[in-house]
């Protein structure tokens, strides 16, 4: 079943609008509000978003909603998240703690 927020991540036009959309999904996925299959497309449309471009707070949303994915629906090995290893480099350290718990 497709969502509208994975729709609305393949449109954002800014970053405010991509934080709001990433809160919101954040708060359905802790509260079960997706199938497993709906997150899936969901963790799949946010692995599209290039991180690196982002300012740290919008990068740090969409993390959490990363890390909550895995945590509620157990997704780790649905999700191929090498595109994240590659940064964990580049980004803050607290950040960093996200990535590993995402990546295991």
């Amino acid at each position: 079943m497709k969502t509208n927020e994975a729709e609305k991540l393949r449109r954002y036009s800014n970053e405010k609008e991509l934080r709001e959309l990433a809160e919101e999904i954040g708060d359905r996925i802790t509260f079960k509000g997706y199938s497993r299959e709906q997150v899936v497309e969901l963790v799949t449309e946010l692995m599209t978003i290039d991180l690196l471009s982002l300012e740290y707070a919008t990068r740090e949303d969409i993390l959490n909603v990363l890390c909550d994915s895995v945590l509620y629906y157990d997704i780790r090995n649905e999700i191929n998240f090498v595109k994240l290893s590659s940064i964990k480099d580049y980004v803050e350290p607290d950040l960093k703690e996200y990535i590993k718990e995402i990546i295991g």
